[in-house]
């Protein structure tokens, strides 16, 4: 018997939106959690239509402090307290209110929500501009997801015959941040499970990249990344000597 179905609202790999609603109908009397800690903020999440019994979001991902999260229950739905005392959060979490955490979260979802749209758009045109430099000046290279059903700032991208953490170390010394995967698996050096449930080999998993645009970022820094991703990727072939195959 299924007790609970857990499923993520966004990909945070590839940023690919899951078919929440679907999920929810196929499930019938199965309670629904999603987490939507990733696309809270910069996609469109209607919690009540949707008909979930339970979310979660988190304050970091929208420019709130570490640390802070929220949970959304349907009405009616009752759980267990973990933590046990004072009977603080209605009694689901006892302990001290992190009152500045809070504020803060709630100024940082107020003020995400107010301007998503905006946001939105600033930021799915970087990655375009992103994703057409980096093929330009990488012809070989593929990008994994995508599409409209996407969140706007998440470009991850193959680029065959390299080892991405030698990719990694290579665009760092020029001043640019990306990561090989999730920033929850950060540190473990192995093939990612998302891409390959996607087909790719192990060998091509070990050579993708993740980037992330954001509100800060601009057309310069996508310049920045096309001047100099030819050449890393090339001294990436040169030092895992790679054949690569079109």
């Amino acid at each position: 018997h299924c007790a609970l179905i857990s499923i993520m609202h966004a990909n945070n790999e590839i940023g690919t939106i899951q078919p929440i609603a679907e999920v929810v109908k196929i499930a019938g009397d199965i309670p629904v959690h999603t987490d939507a800690v990733q696309s809270f903020g910069k996609v469109a999440f209607d919690f009540n239509a949707l008909d979930l019994t339970a979310a979660t979001i988190s304050a970091h991902k929208v420019g709130g402090p570490l640390g802070v999260a929220a949970l959304i229950l349907k009405k009616g739905v009752n759980i267990e307290p973990v933590l046990h005392g004072g009977g603080q959060e209605r009694d689901i979490r006892s302990g001290t209110f992190n009152a500045p955490g809070i504020i803060a979260f709630a100024a940082a979802a107020s003020n995400a929500i107010a301007n998503m749209q905006a946001r939105d758009q600033k930021i799915r045109a970087l990655r375009e501009l992103l994703v057409k430099k980096v093929l330009a000046e990488v012809p070989d290279a593929w990008v994994n997801g995508g599409g409209e059903k996407s969140l706007p700032g998440i470009a991850n991208i193959t680029f065959p015959g390299t080892d991405s953490e030698g990719l990694l170390l290579l665009l760092d010394m020029e001043g640019i941040a990306c990561s090989t995967g999730s920033a929850c698996s950060a540190g473990v050096h192995r093939p990612s499970h998302v891409l390959m449930a996607l087909g790719l080999t192990e060998d091509e998993t070990t050579s993708s990249l993740r980037f992330s645009v954001g509100d800060s970022n601009t057309e310069s820094d996508i310049e920045k990344l096309s001047s100099v991703i030819a050449s890393v990727v090339a001294k990436s072939r040169s030092a895992a000597n790679k054949k690569v195959f079109k």
